[in-house]
């Protein structure tokens, strides 16, 4: 099929794009990588009167991190492609977000695709999000009138719902760097059924006593899920379940519970609850052995 006819507005500067966004609000759609707006456009699930590409805005272009060692920030602009990430200096200084584009489409979307139009789409299977979720992370956004700074946990709103107003530009999306230990792990059985977890044991607070010392009722564990809710979610308790075991294939066990209880009963042709609860519990546990050390070794042939 093809698009709907529209005007095609290319700015070359943020201030530019800002004013055509104040100008034509909900009429005006943002192209940035166009993996996901090209295809609503020719299905014509959208039909915006103006699209707005920011592939010719250099401030956009940009990947920078922001001081030094754990503390420091890295900064994406909107139209840095998640090959770029992947391939460069970002994916070393986050492996977890590497991790995740590893699991992004094909290597031809992640040529396309952009690091800020996954996260300004807002699928809610999708894998970038549960990463900025996860770490902390927060997302720049500006318009005409206005510049604010919206974490994670306020950014998510719905599916394919973020706090993005129509007159904002999404500019850069910011990860901290973490310390620790993070991995990613995903499960599916369709493209689309999917569920991403997020795992991570920050550094702060973990000492050289290891499991057995105890030092995980004082260690700040994390864990991000993407494709159970509506929204990325947070498991709010995880510190608190994994210390509650006896053994950490125990406190494993019930964090796994808990996030299996964050499955919302929204049936669909891709997957039952329940099948996503029994997805949710697998790359949960296999996230938490592999942040634990706890992972069984394959030898090497």
């Amino acid at each position: 099929m093809r698009p709907p006819p529209f005007d095609y507005l290319e700015p070359t500067s943020v201030a530019q794009a800002c004013a055509d966004l104040a100008r034509h609000r909900e009429r005006c759609a943002v192209l940035a990588g166009g993996q996901s707006l090209v295809a609503q456009l020719n299905s014509r699930l959208r039909r915006p009167e103006f699209v707005l590409s920011i592939a010719r805005i250099p401030e956009l272009a940009i990947v920078s991190i922001e001081g030094s060692g754990p503390g420091s920030e890295l900064s994406i602009g909107a139209s840095v492609t998640q090959r770029e990430v992947q391939r460069g200096p970002a994916g070393d200084a986050v492996p977890v977000l590497r991790a995740a584009l590893d699991c992004v489409g094909h290597v031809p979307t992640r040529n396309r695709g952009t690091v800020g139009g996954s996260i300004a789409f807002a699928d809610p299977t999708a894998e970038l999000p549960a990463v900025l979720l996860g770490l902390g992370g927060s997302v720049r956004l500006r318009s005409d009138v206005r510049e604010r700074t919206v974490p994670a946990d306020e950014f998510f709103l719905g599916p394919f719902r973020t706090a993005m107003w129509p007159d904002e530009l999404l500019t850069a999306v910011c990860l901290p760097v973490p310390d620790g230990v993070w991995v990613f792990e995903q499960r599916h059985f369709r493209r689309h059924a999917k569920v991403s977890v997020v795992a991570g044991l920050d550094g702060a607070g973990v000492d050289s006593a290891g499991i057995d010392g105890g030092w995980l009722d004082r260690a700040r564990l994390t864990v991000a899920v993407a494709g159970v809710t509506d929204t990325p979610v947070l498991l709010a308790d995880a510190a608190e379940r994994f210390a509650s075991g006896v053994t950490p294939s125990d406190g494993i066990a019930a964090v796994a519970v808990g996030v299996a209880g964050l499955v919302t009963p929204n049936a669909d042709h891709y997957g039952s609850p329940e099948y996503r609860r029994r997805l949710a519990v697998a790359a949960t546990e296999a996230a938490l052995r592999r942040v634990l050390g706890l992972a069984p070794k394959v030898e090497a042939a």
